[in-house]
């Protein structure tokens, strides 16, 4: 059983509550990354297997658990839509996937001239990206002369070298990739103790 996300394992969580039934407990679990698992894990009461450095799909694959799954049934917890690099993979290596979504993603909307003069007067000089739609959606959401003037000016943190390319297409210059915990501790304690008035 493999959860994409903490918001996929508490809408899981939900229903079985509802129903008044508990996480089996046969299946091996899987997460993305420490925070999912540590929702899984809190729910369930199983061991939850995710990757130690970064919390992407390229690298939960390459868990010595995930290379031999021929015969082996799959369910995934997801949100609607995302990529589909894991399903794809297990179903290449043998596996029978189905997906499973828990709850459906509705982009926000907001002003985006708003917004960047928020963030601006805030100082906001550092962006923390996670998914290709949220950086799609954060470009898009931010008026032209914005973009241009302050967000593509940001620096960019992002999970994977996948999305450092797409935002490099886009515009952004000082990307940070791939991040690691590590890298997000330094930045926030960084940005917490430089950003502070006298």
């Amino acid at each position: 059983m493999f959860a994409l996300s903490q918001h996929a394992v508490a809408f899981a969580q939900s229903q079985l509550h509802q129903q008044d039934r508990k996480w089996p407990r046969l299946p091996d679990y899987f997460a993305i990354g420490r925070t999912t698992a540590l929702a899984l894990h809190t729910v369930s009461g199983q061991k939850i297997l995710y990757p130690q450095d970064r919390e992407i799909s390229e690298v939960l694959l390459q868990l010595p658990e995930l290379q031999n799954i021929a015969g082996k049934r799959a369910l995934i917890l997801r949100g609607n839509g995302g990529r589909e690099l894991i399903g794809d993979t297990l179903t290449a290596r043998g596996a029978e996937v189905t997906f499973c979504e828990c709850y459906q993603r509705c982009a926000i909307h907001y002003d985006g001239a708003e917004e960047a003069m928020r963030w601006q007067s805030r100082e906001v000089t550092t962006v923390v990206v996670t998914s290709g739609e949220m950086l799609q959606q954060l470009w898009s959401l931010i008026p032209q002369w914005y973009r241009e003037h302050w967000l593509l000016r940001c620096r960019l943190l992002v999970v994977s070298e996948r999305l450092a390319k797409l935002a490099r297409e886009l515009g952004w210059q000082d990307i940070r990739s791939p991040i690691t915990l590590t890298t997000m501790r330094f930045y926030g304690h960084y940005n917490n103790s430089h950003n502070r008035k006298p």
